[in-house]
């Protein structure tokens, strides 16, 4: 006869925190969606009871934009029936959503805590085990916010204090860590492998301008000596000048002229992106917008970082940046655009860096006023007035 497989106290611990995450967690959370949408909806769309009716009111009260990024989500949520529901969706009802706007600072920080929790205390676990000490850290940060927010904490008391945990509930708690984990990989899998090609431009003047054929051809050969000179490195080159005098033009039709021509090469694969170097706000939404034109996953560019109260905004760039390099590898070539620089200096921390193998196919054309601080031309750098 087998003889049943015993636990140590740190892995029963952990199993523990597991199930407060993939059980307790979420009913909580399904009950604070609840009474959010009652609140605001009860009298005008009717009382949220699981329906698919429900579901649908929801999807209506979403933008088209969050529609069609968290369209992954809301295959499930159209539903209606929140037991369906993990706590990515919870999360993603509660915080971000368009129908529960303007939600209480007090509740939206606590939900937010339990948020962290699950990233930190579940999801970023991988030894399997904890001592008592990190187990009740852990469980304790569930229970302040579920008193805060007017939760129930009867069984997170009980799970506490457990001195055993049934085996039938167990394998349902490994099968669901193991569900989730499965979920974690289709998302790597996305980050790392689904690339295509792409081309966003400078905006265009609103006035006519006339043809620059020359200058883009002396900007385009410019590139192509760079890449002749760098070909396992990234390079990069500078147009200066005045305010006014045409650089994020000339940018622009460089590019486009850069991708019309690598598009048509059998087994490449491309893209041009311009970021906005005006300021670090312009910057960080350029980013943002980098990211999800490499279909980086959504949840990491807009909830883990974007959104991030635990962040300011210079380490939100810095955290998308390493968030897309690890895309950039996966193309044969690009043109980063870096228009509006106005402080060199400033600006410089935020860009891909010379020596970084993972952005080293790459290009960097950036139009700058601050002509004092262009880098000494060599090698790697070079210059166009």
């Amino acid at each position: 006869m087998a003889t049943a497989m015993e636990y140590t106290k740190e892995q029963l611990n952990y199993y523990r925190i597991c199930y407060v995450t993939t059980d307790i967690l979420a009913e909580g959370l399904r009950s604070i969606f609840k009474q959010e949408w009652d609140n605001r909806y009860k009298a005008i769309l009717g009382e949220w009871k699981d329906e698919p009716k429900n579901g649908l009111d929801f999807w209506n009260g979403e933008s088209p934009r969050n529609q069609k990024r968290n369209a992954r989500l809301l295959t499930t949520m159209i539903k209606g029936d929140r037991s369906e529901w993990d706590c990515t969706k919870l999360f993603y009802a509660i915080l971000y959503s368009d129908c529960i706007h303007g939600l209480n600072a007090a509740a939206q920080s606590n939900v937010d805590d339990l948020r962290k929790f699950r990233n930190e205390e579940f999801a970023h676990v991988t030894q399997g085990h904890l001592t008592d000490a990190e187990f009740q850290n852990a469980i304790s940060k569930v229970h302040v916010a579920f008193q805060a927010l007017g939760l129930s904490t009867v069984q997170i008391q009980a799970i506490r204090y457990q001195s055993s945990f049934p085996t039938e509930e167990l394998r349902d708690v490994l099968k669901k860590v193991d569900d989730f984990k499965q979920e974690l990989q289709v998302l790597e899998d996305q980050l790392n492998k689904d690339i295509s090609p792409f081309c966003i431009l400078p905006p265009k003047p609103s006035h006519d301008v006339a043809d620059r054929d020359r200058e883009v051809a002396n900007v385009t050969e410019q590139l192509k000596e760079l890449k002749r000179a760098n070909e396992n490195s990234l390079s990069y080159l500078y147009i200066s000048g005045n305010p006014g005098s045409g650089k994020s033009q000339l940018a622009g039709l460089t590019a486009k002229q850069f991708f019309d021509e690598v598009k048509v090469i059998p087994d490449a694969t491309s893209f041009v992106m311009t970021v906005n170097a005006e300021s670090e706000e312009t910057l960080l939404e350029s980013y943002v917008s980098f990211a999800r034109h490499l279909k980086c996953p959504e949840y990491a560019v807009t909830n883990c970082i974007f959104n991030s109260k635990d962040l300011n905004t210079d380490e939100k760039i810095k955290n998308l940046k390493t968030l897309i390099s690890t895309k950039i590898k996966l193309y044969t070539s690009y043109l980063l655009v870096v228009d509006n620089v106005t402080s060199i200096s400033r600006v410089h921390g935020h860009l891909p860096e010379h020596g970084n193998e993972q952005w080293a196919r790459g290009q960097l054309l950036i139009t700058t006023q601050d002509t004092a601080s262009i880098p000494l031309t060599n090698s790697s750098v070079n210059t166009s007035h």
